[in-house]
């Protein structure tokens, strides 16, 4: 059968629906990622995900790019991304396209800067965390999600404190989405994946840019109340000089009250458990020794509920060091 007569048989099922629902939302997969997202109990290797990613991608509903650099075990994951008939697919079916702007020649030269695209799959694979959670725990629920290329359209700039005089600085998260549980409020979380590339220099003027952001326009560009910048590191001795660093430069620019938005961890997304990673107390505030969780436990039904104290959350934390502020 040749290609062209394969794009003609093609008939989108339930399974193909999915795969390309989760690449327009996360914009580039692997297909590591594809199968840790919708097959995480599967143990063939993403066999059968990469026959279903082979099957799109000769049909042309998806884009294979370029394979990334060869790891030391295995051979080197293809990435991918919406092509155009899985653009026309989903516009069909009502579904909004996270992505407006597509030329596959600027997709492939995306991909051939490797270091761009680990740092955005290393990004990916926290979402992938967040919606594996979502799929799991039924009390859970990601109201909106925001990969970097939607966050770099909406294009907020900000002046921040100790840069006067200098142009305004660009704030683009590597991710940005809402989480909520059971009836709580939504916990809005800004993305920042650190992979030991960056300065002290860099690093605190965007500490202040940050801030500034968070301060200023997030609020109203969001339409949020709240903010958790949620840093990922690769080691723990990286994540306590992100955390020095990040409690110095609010110390100089005078903002040290917040402190407790900026949380570190050195826990992958990727060999940790959804629950663990956003439930349990693995995330530093800068300036503490004390980690908390990103999300409040859900607690059980009344004749269930344990004695034991959960860990608390950032939320949680953010609320009770504010009261203790109002009180001295």
């Amino acid at each position: 059968m040749t290609k062209y007569s394969e794009m003609q048989a093609l008939r989108v099922g339930e399974v193909d629906h999915e795969i390309l629902s989760a690449v327009n939302r996360l914009q580039y997969m692997t297909a590591a990622q594809v199968g840790r997202l919708l097959y995480p109990e599967a143990r063939d290797e993403n066999r059968y995900v990469q026959r279903r990613l082979r099957r799109l991608t000769e049909a042309s509903y998806l884009l294979r790019l370029r394979e990334l650099p060869a790891p030391r075990v295995g051979s080197a994951p293809h990435v991918f991304t919406l092509a155009d008939r899985g653009r026309q697919y989903l516009a069909g079916r009502g579904i909004g396209l996270s992505n407006t702007y597509y030329r596959p020649s600027e997709e492939r030269r995306k991909a051939q800067d490797n270091p761009f695209m680990e740092h955005t799959l290393a990004a990916v694979d926290v979402l992938v965390a967040a919606e594996r959670l979502c799929r799991m725990d039924t009390r859970v629920m990601c109201k909106r999600l925001l990969p970097e290329r939607q966050l770099k359209r909406m294009n907020v700039r900000v002046q921040p404190a100790g840069f006067d005089g200098s142009r305004p600085i660009a704030v683009i998260p590597d991710a940005w989405f809402e989480l909520q549980v059971l009836d709580e409020p939504c916990i809005a979380i800004a993305l920042e994946l650190d992979r030991s590339t960056e300065h002290q220099k860099h690093w605190r003027r965007k500490i202040a840019a940050l801030t500034a952001w968070a301060e200023g326009p997030y609020r109203s560009a969001f339409e949020a109340d709240n903010l958790t910048v949620a840093v990922a590191t690769p080691s723990r001795q990286r994540r306590d000089q992100l955390a020095d660093w990040t409690w110095q430069e609010l110390q100089t620019i005078g903002r040290s009250d917040l402190s407790d938005i900026f949380l570190l961890t050195e826990t992958s997304p990727v060999t940790t458990s959804p629950e663990t990673f956003f439930f349990e107390p693995l995330w530093y505030p800068a300036g503490e020794q004390q980690p908390v969780s990103l999300l409040d436990v859900p607690q059980p039904a009344q004749e269930e509920v344990n004695v034991s104290t959960p860990p608390v959350s950032a939320y949680n934390y953010r609320l009770s060091q504010q009261v203790e502020r109002e009180i001295e």
